[in-house]
């Protein structure tokens, strides 16, 4: 059954398509700073030397991958943002409880797309040696990245029914 959209709630659409461009925008706008703590957690993990290159990202000190802006999952974060704020924003009544509703979102896709791109960079650091990678890591990032949404889609349906 579709719920009739209310004009007043097409509003809150709106702004978060558009929070979602503005973000688009600025996080992409210092791939430096952007890719940073991806870098870093890598170092840490696999204990790994990255130099910044411009137009490509963080490269390993022997060319093996590199970081690059691809790898940053602000694509996943609007993905998911747009997953909450359309899936679930409804159930909000209120402006400030909307508004707040959309904050929440805006943060915990922020996270966990953040995460999930940590997981996706560490799996893929085992296969940088085959010949295929850029194959399999291409692969490993639909499957982690439509896994990620598609949990993120059942506890939000979990948590309203609580």
């Amino acid at each position: 059954m579709m719920m009739a959209v209310k004009r007043n709630e097409i509003v809150f659409y709106v702004a978060s398509v558009a929070l979602c461009a503005v973000s688009f925008v600025v996080l992409n706008q210092n791939t430096k700073l952007l890719l940073f703590p991806h870098k870093t957690a890598m170092e840490y993990l696999y204990n790994f030397k990255f130099v910044f290159v411009d137009n490509v990202g963080y490269e390993h000190s022997s060319g093996l991958f590199a970081i690059s802006k691809n790898c940053s999952g602000v694509k996943l974060f609007i993905n998911l943002f747009i997953i909450m704020v359309f899936g679930f924003l409804h159930r909000y009544t209120g402006t400030k409880r909307k508004i707040a509703a959309i904050a929440k979102f805006y943060l915990t896709a922020l996270v966990l797309a953040f995460f999930v791109t940590l997981i996706r960079i560490a799996a893929s650091v085992p296969f940088c040696t085959w010949e295929k990678f850029h194959l399999v890591h291409n692969v490993m990032s639909l499957g982690i990245h439509f896994a990620a949404c598609l949990i993120l889609y059942f506890f939000m349906e979990e948590r309203a029914k609580v």
